[in-house]
């Protein structure tokens, strides 16, 4: 073997180990990025999904609504004439809670070491439909603090933390590569 046989050998060798560092750091991006969308949908249960302001007044009643106790507190508030429009509204939240677990589970499955290309799209949908449903969320944060003459603030913590959550699973599925794991 002469000296130039060895000299490609080496580089050879070099650049295979190269490519398995950057594969790792793809991965480890990649896993990365996942985890806080996860944790951004998760976070998105508990923190409170409308808050009152400080012109509300004083109370010593709760004054946070978070996402999964509106469901029951919903179908319970409307006695009387504005029964039905409580039950929609929680079915509606309950859809709401629904279509995040569902982009969870969507999200956690692209952490496998085989990915399947339907798993991604699945994934996709849920981020894009997650995204739209955040959408009209937003609306419904907004409208209730028109509404509400300034006793409820415009911002929804919760909303903000699944609506990262819906962007990082549509941007998670966009960097997913097919062809990591060989």
């Amino acid at each position: 073997m002469d000296e130039t046989t060895a000299d490609v050998t080496v580089l050879r060798r070099e650049v295979r180990l190269l490519r398995h560092r950057v594969l790792y750091l793809e991965v480890a991006l990649f896993r990365a990025v996942v985890a806080v969308g996860a944790v951004a949908l998760v976070l998105g249960y508990f923190l409170p999904f409308l808050s009152a302001t400080e012109e509300a007044g004083n109370s010593d009643e709760d004054e946070t609504i978070a996402l999964i106790p509106a469901i029951a507190g919903l179908a319970d508030a409307g006695d009387g004439p504005f029964r039905g429009e409580a039950a929609m509204a929680a079915v509606v939240v309950g859809g709401f809670v629904l279509v995040i677990l569902v982009a969870f589970i969507a999200l956690v499955q692209l952490f496998r070491d085989r990915v399947s290309p339907r798993t991604v799209r699945i994934a996709r949908v849920f981020g894009i439909i997650l995204l739209v449903v955040c959408g009209v969320a937003w609306l419904l944060v907004f409208a209730l603090a028109g509404h509400s003459e300034g006793e409820s603030s415009a911002f929804s913590p919760a909303t903000l933390s699944i609506t990262i959550g819906g962007a990082v699973t549509i941007l998670a599925t966009a960097l997913h590569p097919g062809d990591w794991r060989d």
